[in-house]
Parts: structure tokens; C-alpha cells; sequence
């Protein structure tokens, strides 16, 4: 919802001359039913639409897209105009959720005489029917649905190599089939791989499905790097668990492959220096 605010803040005038435009060019002074049910041909978007006068009470039945409500009139519509300054007989509100329907709306107010014509806009369906966005609820639900799928899948498989590294370990103390280095050594394996795993589904639930943040340059950014934290701490853990492997089994030409990992691990705090640097500046 937030995401389709911004693009509504960002065409707003465009969007604004829309609508007041098809609003004036087909207007009548003769405000009948017949006249009024028009405007929901012409605007796609248009959910409901009533009539007040001067003093704004409503004298007309209020009509919606899908049926006309009887209603026992004349109905108050003061609430409507409250703090709604109304200039040059026009107005358009910013986007608020609609109390009936539960959508995101903008009200638009224009003045017919010494009537006011009162018009709620669904907010997706006007910039669908302007070509700002294309099925756009529909792409969210999409979107929402894969992060989902994936994030949690993350968690699943953060979970079975936890659990690998307890039932390894496990193993090692009722059967002792294995070295106390070697289960050692893969159940810690095991463990931050899981951790960087369980890392990266978090912050993907949480920027895409949960909470569903906008800033989208600035949250990719904190989940590639939160992503690489978690990865500069599993293979930190696995550069120093690897040293003590070669030491105590002696197997001292393996030490240069220790040496690469953790060449390796300083290329990659240096990098995220860097791309934390260039990314503020």
C-alpha cells in the first residue's frame, strides 16, 4: 500500500488534472440519477458518489458502483467537510483508508451550483485505469507469496542442519563412531551454516512479506548486508575451527588452505568496508 501511495504522491497532478477535468467536462447543473450514474462508466475507479447541499446534507439516495443504497435522507454529511478547505469550489484529499470498504481512497469534492458532488476513488483501480500500475494487487499478493514461500523454506532448511549438528554430535557422545575433532568439526559447520541460512530468511521476511518496507534501494542494501555479516561470521568460525583441526591432527600442509579461507574472509570485510562507504556517500 505504501508503494502505491508514493506512486500516487509522485503523479499526483497529472492525476488530480484527470479527474477534475472529466469531473467539469461532464458535469450537468441538472443533477438527476440517471445523470450521475454516468460518471461510473466514465471512471472505473469510482466507488461511491452522493449529492449534498450548501448546508451539506445529503438530498439524493447515495449511489455505489454496485447498488444504490436507500438511505433515510436528508443524511448529515457535516463529517465529510470537516476540515476540508475547499478551494475554487474544488477539492481532492490525500489517500486514507476507507472506513466501509477497508481500501486506500482519495474524496474528491466539486461544487455544482449550490450543490456539492462528493466522489470516493479506490486508490489501485484509479492508477490502474490511468496506466501507473498494472494488476497491481495482484503482483503483490504474487510477490508476497514467492519471498514467503522462500524465506520460510530458509527457516526449514536452517533448522534440518541445526539438527544434523546436534544429532552428529549426539552420535559422537552415545556411540563415539566417529573423532571427537571430526563430529566437533561438522557439527559446528552445521551450526553457522544454519545461522547465515536462518540470517538470510529473516531478513528477507521481514522487508518483503512482514513488514513489506517501500525504501526499497535502502532495505536491499541492509539485507545484502546483513547477508554478508552473516557469512563473514560462519566462515570466520570455520577458518579458526579448520586451524585447530590441522594442528591437532598434525597435517600441517593443510595450513595453506587455512590461509586462504581466511584470506578470503579479510576480502570480504574489506569489500563490505567498501560498499558500506560508497553506499552512505
Amino acid at each position: 500500500m505504501i508503494q502505491t501511495i508514493t506512486i500516487y504522491k509522485e503523479n499526483k497532478k497529472n492525476i488530480e488534472e484527470f479527474l477534475l477535468e472529466n469531473i467539469s467536462n461532464n458535469i450537468s447543473n441538472n443533477i438527476v440519477d440517471e445523470h450521475l450514474g454516468k460518471f461510473f462508466e466514465i471512471f472505473k475507479s469510482l466507488e461511491i458518489l452522493f449529492v449534498t447541499d450548501k448546508n451539506h446534507q445529503q438530498f439524493k439516495a447515495k449511489i455505489t458502483r454496485d447498488k444504490k443504497k436507500t438511505e433515510t435522507l436528508p443524511v448529515d454529511r457535516a463529517s465529510t467537510f470537516e476540515k476540508r478547505v475547499i478551494k475554487d469550489g474544488e477539492y481532492i484529499s490525500s489517500p486514507y483508508i476507507s472506513v466501509s470498504t477497508g481500501h486506500a481512497i482519495i474524496t474528491v469534492i466539486k461544487q455544482v451550483e449550490d450543490n456539492y458532488l462528493v466522489m470516493d476513488f479506490k486508490l489501485n483501480n484509479l492508477l490502474e485505469e490511468m496506466g501507473y500500475v498494472t494488476h497491481s494487487l495482484f503482483f503483490t499478493k504474487i510477490n508476497k507469496f514467492i519471498y514467503a514461500l522462500i524465506g520460510y523454506g530458509f527457516y526449514l532448511l536452517s533448522l534440518m542442519l541445526i539438527l544434523y549438528s546436534i544429532l552428529t554430535f549426539g552420535s559422537y557422545l552415545l556411540y563415539y563412531d566417529a573423532s571427537l575433532i571430526e563430529a566437533t568439526f561438522k557439527s559446528i559447520v552445521s551450526i553457522t551454516l544454519g545461522l547465515a541460512i536462518f540470517d538470510l530468511g529473516k531478513n528477507l521476511l521481514e522487508h518483503e512479506v512482514i513488514y513489506n518496507h517501500e525504501a526499497k534501494k535502502e532495505n536491499n542494501k541492509k539485507v545484502f548486508i546483513g547477508f554478508l555479516i552473516s557469512i563473514i561470521i560462519a566462515l570466520s568460525i570455520e577458518a579458526l575451527i579448520f586451524v585447530f583441526k590441522v594442528i591437532l591432527s598434525k597435517e600441517y600442509s593443510d595450513m595453506l588452505y587455512a590461509l586462504y579461507l581466511i584470506g578470503g574472509v579479510s576480502m570480504l570485510i574489506i569489500s563490505l568496508s567498501l560498499f558500506s562507504k560508497f553506499s552512505r556517500n
